[in-house]
């Protein structure tokens, strides 16, 4: 086998945990830097990130040469989150379960009182204005755009969006606070989960291990929750 496909029957043995690097391998991004049984480092640079599975001690030292100008990882294993933290001098952690929808079918669009639309480019100022957790400015929400960007729509006024990371996973879920506990989070994150779908990608998100309402909400939708805990670090 050649690495990819060496990568890839190691990450399927547990396809949930390991749905974001079968994404970047999917949409043919990614570069393979070292694949086995025990363990794959993936690079993707759209995104810059550096994806680790690792095993052993062993087979960590083995990668931490090939990572030269790593500055954003995510983790797959929670044992060397440390270890990486304090080789690259990183300060900025977030600790996730993945959460994907592994039905043969997309889920039900939900009834909400308004409608989802496809959003075009005009509407990034406004999103990245309302996003409570902005990051890279209007230009990383014209991209998102570009990905997929839902609006969710109320007697024609937005009410919220979602869109997809750079990555490949669906975030960005936002509603504005006069029209939440309608029901519209879950209305986004189906439409999300159909437009992925549609689109050919793996649906998936990272849900922070302590945003219990978000958590909650992917059960609600019907999504799978990793038991395992996956990390970032930057």
């Amino acid at each position: 086998m050649n690495q990819r496909e060496t990568a890839l029957a190691r990450l399927e043995r547990n396809r949930l945990l390991y749905l974001d690097m079968l994404e970047v391998l999917r949409r043919g991004t990614a570069q393979v830097r070292r694949a086995g049984e025990d363990g794959v480092l993936l690079y993707d640079p759209p995104s810059e990130v550096w994806f680790v599975d690792a095993d052993t001690p062993a087979v960590l030292e083995e990668m931490l040469p090939l990572m030269e100008g790593c500055t954003i990882l995510t983790g797959h294993q929670m044992w060397y989150k440390d270890t990486l933290a304090a080789h690259f001098g990183f300060h900025t952690e977030q600790i996730c379960r993945q959460s994907a929808w592994l039905g043969g079918e997309p889920p039900a669009p939900l009834a909400f009182g308004g409608e989802l639309r496809r959003l075009d480019r005009s509407w990034a100022v406004w999103a990245e204005a309302h996003y409570s957790h902005s990051f890279g400015g209007v230009s990383y929400m014209e991209e998102s755009i570009e990905r997929g960007m839902l609006g969710a729509f109320v007697d024609g006024q937005a009410a919220g969006f979602v869109s997809f990371h750079v990555e490949g996973s669906i975030g960005m879920l936002e509603v504005l606070p006069q029209y939440r506990r309608r029901g519209m989070g879950e209305a986004l994150l189906r439409g999300a989960v159909a437009l992925a779908m549609e689109q050919g990608k793996y649906p998936y998100g990272q849900v922070f291990t302590d945003n219990g309402p978000s958590l909650a909400l992917q059960e609600k939708v019907g999504m799978t929750l990793s038991q395992e805990l996956l990390f970032w670090i930057f």
